[in-house]
Formats: structure tokens, sequence, C-alpha cells
């Protein structure tokens, strides 16, 4: 007898009043919760989230989206294009799982290994770093009135040199490439990036901006904690 795929098991419930196990039986299952942190990175695609979620096979993609879209946490926008296009993204339940992840990192950072700065470009894709690093360090509270573009162009990285973060509605969108009339355009280099969202230097010291520079100290400061 063949052996049933992952995708096509009947979905497992605990079953139980619990609201741990009932918050479970929504994200517990195998890969939802980075395909949760990928749309939240900027990944709006499925073939973008199959490459990053290396491992999973399109069937199981395929049916945690229908799951997470039943659930109401993504919606799922066609496009009638030639050739057509589907793409992925949070409901404002979808983003209410963020603080679950930052807690999951918080508990990383002590206890599993840590993402440095030697593993960027190595065992990390530049890609990756970009992406999910900022959109995990960002502190809504501080972005409740801003609305602002930034497009970044990384001078060091070979697979995909420019990303736009979009902030509004008290979060941040990544997106791969540039974005149409950006507030701030920044060029600069993989460590200078990681310096000016860590706050250790502006915009104007680790490589070439146009645009606003109060723009970007507002972006910036949006990434601090303190």
């Amino acid at each position: 007898m063949a052996q049933q795929s992952e995708s096509d098991q009947p979905r497992k419930t605990y079953n139980h009043p619990c609201v741990i196990a009932q918050t479970l039986d929504v994200l517990g299952d195998r890969w939802t919760l980075l395909i949760l942190r990928d749309l939240m990175a900027g990944l709006h695609r499925y073939n973008d989230i199959i490459e990053s979620c290396s491992g999973m096979s399109p069937n199981v993609l395929s049916s945690r989206l229908k799951r997470l879209e039943a659930e109401g946490l993504v919606d799922r926008h066609y496009y009638k294009e030639l050739p057509p296009r589907v793409e992925y993204t949070l409901t404002e339940k979808g983003w209410a799982v963020r603080p679950i992840l930052l807690s999951l990192l918080d508990w990383g950072r002590t206890y599993a290994e840590a993402l440095t700065a030697e593993k960027i470009g190595n065992q990390v894709s530049h890609d990756f770093a970009i992406r999910v690093i900022p959109a995990f360090s960002f502190q809504p509270a501080r972005a409740e009135a801003l609305s602002a573009r930034m497009t970044v162009e990384i001078s060091d990285c070979e697979s995909c040199n420019t990303w736009t973060f979009d902030i509004h509605d008290g979060n941040i969108h990544p997106r791969r490439h540039g974005g149409v009339e950006p507030d701030v355009h920044l060029k600069t280099n993989t460590e200078g990036f990681f310096r000016f969202i860590r706050g250790e230097a502006r915009a104007s010291e680790v490589g070439e901006i146009l645009g606003c520079a109060e723009t970007a100290a507002a972006i910036q400061e949006c990434f601090q904690s303190r």
C-alpha cells in the first residue's frame, strides 16, 4: 500500500478545550510558522516561499496555504495578467502571530545557535538576512504615524542586490527589487546596512543616500528597541 504524503493525511487536531491546544491546531503543523515568517518578511509568491523553505514539498505548501486561508490568516490574490499571477498576503489575524515568532527568536538567541554576521553570504543568503532581520527587528510602536518607502541597494550581494521596505499601518513590508518612487534610496554594503538597522550610524555614514535624510532617520528609529 502506498504511503500517504503529509499533505494527503487527514488534518490532525488535539480535540482539547485548552487554548494552547486550540492554537496549536492552527499553527502547530510543520512549516506553518516558517511560511508565516516568509510572508512577514516579504515573500508573497508560491515559488518564492517554496525556495525559501528548503525541504518542503509543493503539495505541503499548497495544503498549508489553503489551511491558513481557511483560518483567516492569509488572503489569496489572483491577478488576471499574462501569465496569471497569484500572491498571498497576511490578514490582521495573520500579523497577530508576529509576537509568537518574536518570542521564539528570543528563546532561540538564548538556547539555539545564533545567526552571526559571519554566516551571512555563507550559511545564510544575503536575501534571507536582509529580508528577515529587519522584519523582526522592526518596532511597530515606533512606526504608528509613519508612512514611508525605502529602497536599499546592497553592493556586495550577488543574487539580488536591491530591496524595498514599505512602512505603513504599523508594519514593515519588505520586497525584493526596487519600489516605485521611494522616499529614500540607500546605496551601501551588507555591513553598512546592518550598522544602519542597529542604529550605529546614520544612512549618510554607511553609503550614498538619495532622498530625505529626515525620513531615513525616522525609518532607522523604527528598528530601535529604546
